[in-house]
């Protein structure tokens, strides 16, 4: 794998593999589980985004860790890894690295709202 192949990997939102993982565990006649599943994150992602913007306004620092915590788990069983790394950078920081959280908010942010095009977009694509 060259380095340019290798860059796109690691800047891919969504590892569209996890999702395909699903795809073992899809019963026959039953409602599509990858559908039901970008859909609750789609509600809940934005949702615990704000908790976590109300906390860093509100300094909690606690609030702020226990909502990246719960936004990387359910981020990371959907694929996308870049926003559960953001998270997880996030609950590593420390009363004495709290200034850095801004700038890692906006990342999360980001990398939120491109993980949310991609996969609304395999949703778009399974509802057809």
């Amino acid at each position: 794998m060259d380095d340019f192949t290798r860059a796109l990997e690691i800047t891919q939102p969504v590892d569209l593999t996890v999702l395909a993982n699903y795809e073992s565990i899809q019963l026959e006649g039953e409602p599509d589980l990858i559908v039901e599943l970008i859909d609750l994150y789609a509600d809940d992602a934005p949702q615990r985004l704000g908790v976590m913007r109300q906390s860093v306004a509100e300094r909690n620092w606690r609030g702020v860790k226990k909502g990246a915590h719960s936004l990387r788990g359910s981020s990371g069983s959907l694929g996308a890894q870049l926003v559960a790394q953001r998270c997880q950078e996030i609950e590593l920081l420390t009363e004495d690295t709290w200034g850095s959280i801004p700038a890692l908010m906006s990342c999360l942010e980001v990398e939120l709202e491109r993980a949310l095009y991609v996969l609304l977009a395999v949703r778009t694509g399974r509802s057809e």
